[in-house]
């Protein structure tokens, strides 16, 4: 009379590799279900350092990218931003009110503008491809949050709370100013990945 039996070692190892797998399978469905519908990765982010503002829709919209006043020095900055306008129009003035170690804003003072930025339709803008707009005012300090009042001939007054980034750290630390332009330059050229 024979037996036919399995070897032991084989039927032992079955079971726990599949309670391995349902204890598996049960810890990723609990993970993916805790994810639901507000993880990080589906919702808009900023990737940059400052803030970001769609202004109108369709022929008549400005977009403000990455805004930021730097400040190397406490009490002194400039602005940085991306600006891209479906339509021309110009950056014609701006205020910043820095906010005070107290929490709220100081007075808002004028920004220095060696000429309004002209913004071509389409035409990505970077502000600090050009002679900077800087801005004086004791609570102006690294690490500080401000209100900018972004002032355009045709968008009209845009406000915006940006951080106020450290000037002596990168990619800060390298930027210059372009030398003020003896005339009237080209336009900026269009630039498809500013737009989005």
């Amino acid at each position: 009379m024979s037996h036919h039996r399995r070897p032991a070692g084989r039927a032992r190892g079955r079971a726990p590799r599949a309670l391995a797998a349902l204890l598996l399978s049960l810890g990723l469905v609990g993970f993916v279900a805790g994810c639901g519908e507000d993880a990080q990765l589906l919702k808009p982010y900023n990737p940059a350092d400052g803030t970001n503002l769609d202004v109108g829709d369709g022929p008549q919209s400005l977009k403000i990218r990455n805004l930021l006043v730097v400040s190397s020095t406490k009490g002194e900055g400039y602005l940085s931003a991306s600006l891209v306008s479906s339509t021309a129009d110009e950056l014609t003035s701006a205020t910043v009110a820095p906010q005070t170690l107290a929490g709220t804003n100081a007075a808002a003072v004028p920004a220095t503008f060696p000429a309004p930025v002209k913004l071509a339709p389409g035409a990505l803008v970077v502000l600090t491809d050009q002679p900077f707009i800087t801005v004086r005012a004791p609570d102006i300090q690294a690490g500080g949050q401000a209100t900018v009042v972004m002032q355009f001939a045709k968008a009209g007054a845009v406000t915006l709370n940006c951080p106020i980034a450290d000037g002596t750290q990168a990619p800060w630390s390298t930027v210059s100013p372009s030398p003020a332009p003896s005339g009237d330059s080209a336009s900026p050229s269009p630039s498809p990945s500013a737009t989005s």
